[in-house]
């Protein structure tokens, strides 16, 4: 009998990003022991993505169509990204009002002069926005939640159905949800940040920070995706969104630490890092909620956001 086949739901090319000069990263659990480990062990699940039909034939497209339609489009798409190229920079709105900069400076954001953008292509911009929809269905963890889901509403009039039909009803949703995911992310603002510090964004096996439902109606959600120990993108639903590239934020140490907790939250078993990991960082938030201090709202239109400085500990 064959060995199944192995799926890579977290893409290799990106989790390279995190190895050091020795070609291994740091893989942490939840206690803080660590180990070391290529990429190419990392980030995988037998037969994630496979559907079997009733022969028991397996059927392994959607493995290539990640592979052809979002990966590969991905790679150049991420090229572009880190080379920061092309930014432009206009007065910053808020340089005014020394309300907002104090609450920027709290979330660990460097407030300047200047808001930067990156304009992209359009196909660029396309590629992202599909990679970042992807991410969010992929994930074992997402694709557990929809086998449950069927399992709990089966409605095939109480005939046995097999553990693996439950798994292709999955799949087949979860294209269904990408769909959904992408829709949703191409009319989104989506924000480029960058750890300007030493610190550096981890990347854990819960997949991508997601908070949902995403409604019709723009109201906020959070999208959070590292791509880099020093490059992520954090997708928010905000009126008149600039789609034609990139918000560019620029993060210290805290604002790092602030998206680490976003990250660890969600994570399951293990969180992975390029630098020696920050164990006790680690060990007091994996699986722990992160804060929200952010409450919003519409008002005659408008989407209001309020920072709520005592809900962010």
């Amino acid at each position: 009998m064959s060995e199944p086949k192995r799926h890579h739901w977290w893409p290799e090319f990106q989790s390279r990003q995190w190895a050091g000069a020795d070609g291994f990263l740091h893989v942490v659990r939840a206690d803080g022991t660590t180990f070391r480990a290529p990429p190419s062990k990392v980030g995988v699940e037998g037969e994630l993505y496979t559907r079997i039909d009733p022969s028991g034939a397996k059927d392994r497209d959607i493995e290539h169509w990640f592979s052809r339609e979002i990966e590969n489009p991905f790679i150049s798409a991420l090229t572009r990204l880190q080379s920061l190229n092309g930014i432009e920079r206009n007065k910053f709105a808020g340089r005014g009002d020394p309300v907002r900069r104090k609450e920027l400076q709290e979330l660990g954001f460097l407030v300047g002069e200047y808001d930067e953008r990156m304009p992209l292509s359009l196909q660029i911009r396309t590629a992202i926005a599909n990679y970042l929809a992807a991410m969010v269905v992929r994930s074992p963890t997402y694709l557990a939640k929809l086998t449950v889901w069927h399992e709990s509403n089966n409605c095939t009039g109480g005939l046995p159905v097999s553990n693996a039909a439950f798994r292709g009803f999955a799949l087949e949703n979860m294209l269904y949800l990408y769909d959904v995911y992408r829709d949703a992310i191409t009319s989104s603002c989506i924000n480029l940040v960058i750890a300007n510090c030493n610190h550096e964004f981890l990347f854990a096996d819960g997949g991508v920070a997601a908070k949902e439902p995403w409604s019709k109606r723009p109201m906020p959600f959070d999208l959070y995706v590292p791509l880099t120990p020093k490059l992520a993108l954090n997708v928010l639903p905000l009126p008149g969104a600039y789609t034609s590239g990139l918000w560019i934020s620029r993060v210290n140490s805290r604002g790092v630490s602030r998206y680490n907790r976003t990250m660890l939250a969600d994570a399951k078993r293990f969180v992975f890092s390029r630098s020696t990991p920050p164990i006790s960082f680690i060990r007091k938030y994996f699986g722990v909620r992160a804060p929200s201090p952010f409450g919003s709202r519409w008002i005659n239109g408008k989407l209001e956001t309020i920072y709520d400085r005592s809900r962010d500990n």
